[in-house]
């Protein structure tokens, strides 16, 4: 960004400088040209003077002529005249002499019958020393009028008018170049600079920013593009992170699935062991019942009682074996509509007994009005089953399990919430709560 500003100064500064300059050079010809140019009239009224005296013969020996060259003389006006007759000998010569047909000097103008030129100086050296002018004495007849016209008052003139540019140029140049550098810096340094410090922004994470940059040509049709490019870009990160999440969760199920099988089949291993001598003491167990039933003593009622409680325990534990079973293999959702806080008291009656043993308690906040739910009532009882046996580990020495059941109008959904006071699940399990047992 610096090197773009200092660019920006050095390009403007040059620039400006370069056209002063040039404008500066400009204005002192056209001045010096003007200056010039004035002489060269003013060597036309003494030529037309001249010519005029020309016309009477004695003219030239009158005092008129030498006393009108001496004012101009005095005056600076001219410097040296020749008049040359027609054979070509000085009939009139004044001054410090003069070069009588010497062709030197640069061609400057003509003015009228005037062939004016310069002595000294150029284009890129100022003006000369002074001109030399010659006209014919006479129209349409020989002899020639020569005298040089010294150039000291417009050098000093234009000496003076170039100290005036010169001040003017860098004041001039001052102006332009900060006014310049203002308007640079306003409609390109500061956008290009926004622009950087979004882009910087968005590449360190803050994908919601865009540049703010109401500036119209090339640099608004920029930001508008670096916009649209953002929005892109926030889009497709967006889009990369929503994949990777799902990715992630594909994995994790893949891998929750790879345990469940691994689960299952021990599971099945298990349960087939343990299925076939369960079976078999069941079938004791009905023996034992019928002979008891046939012996009529009077203690057969309490050896019948506890027959039955053998029969209830192997069958609880040929449910649980049978539970492992279904948990191998797919079972069959059995969908219908189910009154959620029926499973939910249903559940917790199944447990109250262990639990009040325990110092444990139901405190259930149950909404009577909510409706039914149309699903699969005993894998809910299974879920809610396991969630109260959770609850019972976390809190050694009792506690309370509260239970909250509503309806969730916007989503159309029914809530169950289930919270205990125990110690909670520790961070490193977290990631494990659906793991199997």
């Amino acid at each position: 960004m610096r090197g773009i500003r200092v660019q920006l100064i050095a390009g403007i500064t040059i620039i400006t400088v370069a056209a002063i300059a040039l404008l500066g050079f400009l204005s002192i010809k056209i001045l010096e040209w003007s200056a010039l140019y004035r002489k060269g009239k003013e060597a036309e009224v003494i030529a037309m003077f001249i010519q005029a005296v020309a016309h009477d013969d004695k003219g030239f020996e009158g005092n008129s002529l030498k006393g009108f060259i001496s004012k101009l003389s005095e005056k600076v006006v001219i410097k040296d005249l020749a008049i040359i007759d027609e054979k070509g000998r000085a009939s009139f010569v004044t001054g410090q002499g003069l070069a009588i047909g010497k062709d030197d000097g640069t061609n400057l103008f003509f003015i009228s019958s005037l062939n004016i030129k310069m002595l000294g100086g150029g284009w890129f050296q100022g003006v000369g020393k002074e001109l030399l002018v010659s006209a014919p004495l006479k129209q349409g007849a020989g002899g020639t009028i020569i005298m040089t016209m010294p150039l000291s008052d417009i050098r000093e003139e234009t000496a003076n008018f170039k100290k005036f540019i010169f001040f003017y140029a860098i004041f001039d140049s001052i102006i332009i170049i900060t006014f310049g550098i203002y308007l640079f810096s306003r409609g390109i340094i500061r956008p290009i600079r926004r622009l950087k410090e979004t882009a910087e922004n968005i590449a360190g994470g803050a994908l919601e920013q865009r540049v703010a940059i109401k500036a119209g040509g090339e640099i608004g049709s920029f930001a508008v593009s670096f916009n649209m490019m953002a929005d892109r870009l926030e889009e497709k990160i967006k889009t990369l992170e929503r994949v990777n999440q799902e990715l992630v969760a594909a994995q994790e199920e893949l891998v929750r699935s790879e345990k469940l099988a691994t689960v299952g089949r021990l599971a099945a291993g298990i349960a087939h062991e343990i299925g076939n001598p369960l079976g078999a003491l069941l079938g004791y167990v009905d023996i034992l019942k019928k002979i008891v039933s046939s012996k009529q003593e009077a203690g057969s009622s309490e050896e019948k009682e506890i027959l039955e409680r053998l029969g209830k325990e192997i069958a609880r534990i040929d449910a649980i074996v049978r539970g492992l079973l279904d948990f191998s293999r797919p079972s069959k959702k059995v969908s219908q509509d189910v009154d959620v806080n029926k499973i939910v008291k249903d559940s917790a009656v199944m447990l109250l007994p262990q639990f009040s043993d325990s110092g444990i308690s139901f405190d259930m906040r149950l909404d009577e009005h909510i409706p039914s739910v149309r699903m699969d009532g005993g894998m809910l009882r299974q879920v809610l089953l396991n969630l109260f046996l959770n609850s019972k580990d976390a809190m050694d020495g009792g506690g309370t399990i509260t239970v909250t059941t509503g309806e969730e109008i916007e989503t159309r959904r029914v809530r169950i919430s289930v919270a205990d006071t125990g110690k909670g699940i520790a961070k490193e399990d977290i990631g494990r709560i659906f793991d199997p047992f």
